[in-house]
């Protein structure tokens, strides 16, 4: 109650102080919030369109997602108290090891997981927030079109006539840029406030950069017409593919500064089947930049952020603690029917199993060893390690909807125990 209490009046609050800031914005600003032009009409559209989505579908979307990702918060309870009462117990029986137990911690009431699905609501105000900012930021280019180079005496850089074209081009690139990703996140059910906050600091360092190289004549064209407007392109260029301008900005700075290349071998989103650039960069946005960081995730959690379906997370984060084990070798994984780490936990499974399926099983975890050059004894290793995992485990048993454990006393593995049961 007081965490709903305490948000609303966050929410109240933050309503007054957005509509004091457009009231003075409109009022002393030399900025209008919308411009008597073409551009800046379109300049409130990305805002706008944020605005409907959040109240058409995102609000929509996380409550039915809520659901689901409530059922698990419930499922992880039950899940802690039979893993270390029975599950890790008769795992380490089955290897020959001494059966340990633990005591679960305390679970959550509903309350407390209301608290927490309530914590990862999206916001209202946040969305307002976002769509005003990325207005105004697009309507200060829309300004700077429309009445020429600005001399406003309260501007510490105004902006020259040689930083004009470069700041108006790299704008009309971050505007571009800005509107084809969010038809992306349209179609991803994932255009959130925090999308439309980055998206306005993108467009801002965008515009920066442009006027930078416009100011200071960074590509070296001077002179006639033709480089003129080949300057013209480049800037644009740089507003739809800032990232890509920064780097190779970094990589001149490199070289001016004579600083060596970073050589970590990072292991980028793209190995992990069904997430393309979309989806990167969504995830890219919450701090998950490798396959470490979303194979340490916490799938109900991400799935409200990214509101994404629940299975699909689970498959990501599967395939994540996988990669992270094989690195660059889960191409040679995948040819054997091994795409994630529930599927080599399930095949080390089934070398505790019946004769028949053990030695099927380990057939195939030979042939495996020798694709990826990697002995047999690191295999067992990683597939020991895998078949202990909590978090492989957890999320086996809730894709596979196992509410509770069967005994079979015949059986010699505790999955196989799980799976002759149901």
């Amino acid at each position: 109650m007081k965490s709903s209490t305490y948000d609303k009046t966050v929410e109240m609050v933050g309503s007054i102080v957005l509509v004091a800031i457009i009231v003075g914005w409109w009022l002393y600003v030399p900025v209008r919030l919308v411009q008597p032009t073409l551009w800046g009409v379109l300049a409130t559209l990305p805002g706008i369109v944020g605005l409907v989505t959040h109240f058409a579908v995102v609000i929509p979307r996380y409550r039915a997602q809520r659901k689901t990702v409530k059922d698990y918060l419930t499922f992880c309870q039950g899940f802690d108290q039979w893993w270390l009462q029975t599950g890790w117990p008769e795992k380490l029986k089955a290897l020959g090891y001494s059966p340990k137990q633990g005591v679960a911690a305390a679970a959550m009431d509903d309350k407390e997981k209301d608290d927490f699905l309530d914590s990862l609501r999206p916001s209202t105000i946040a969305a307002a927030w976002s769509a005003v900012i990325l207005t105004v930021i697009f309507e200060i280019a829309a300004t700077v079109a429309h009445d020429g180079p600005l001399e406003w005496p309260w501007a510490y850089w105004p902006i020259g006539d040689v930083g004009y074209p470069g700041f108006i081009f790299a704008a009309l690139g971050a505007f571009v840029s800005v509107m084809w990703r969010m038809i992306n996140r349209i179609n991803a059910n994932a255009l959130t406030s925090r999308f439309m906050f980055t998206a306005s600091l993108r467009a801002a360092v965008a515009m920066a950069v442009g006027m930078v190289a416009a100011q200071v004549d960074l590509f070296g064209l001077k002179g006639d017409a033709a480089a003129a407007t080949f300057k013209a392109a480049i800037f644009f260029l740089i507003g739809l593919f800032t990232d890509w301008a920064l780097n190779a900005m970094r990589t001149r700075a490199r070289t001016v500064f004579n600083q060596p290349n970073a050589a970590c071998d990072r292991l980028p989103l793209c190995f992990i089947d069904g997430l393309d650039d979309g989806v990167i960069d969504i995830l890219d946005e919450l701090g998950i930049w490798d396959v470490q960081h979303l194979a340490t995730s916490e799938p109900g959690e991400l799935t409200l952020r990214t509101l994404y379906s629940f299975n699909r997370i689970i498959d990501w984060i599967d395939q994540a603690i996988l990669i992270s084990y094989l690195r660059r070798n889960i191409a040679d994984a995948r040819l054997f029917g091994i795409t994630g780490a529930i599927d080599l936990a399930m095949l080390f499974d089934y070398t505790l199993g019946p004769p028949n399926v053990k030695a099927n099983a380990e057939a195939i975890l030979d042939a495996f060893s020798k694709k990826v050059g990697m002995n047999r004894e690191s295999i067992n290793l990683i597939c020991a390690n895998l078949w202990f995992d909590y978090t492989v485990e957890q999320l086996y048993r809730f894709w596979q909807h196992i509410q509770k454990e069967v005994d079979v006393p015949a059986a010699k593995s505790p999955r196989f125990d799980a799976l002759s049961g149901i």
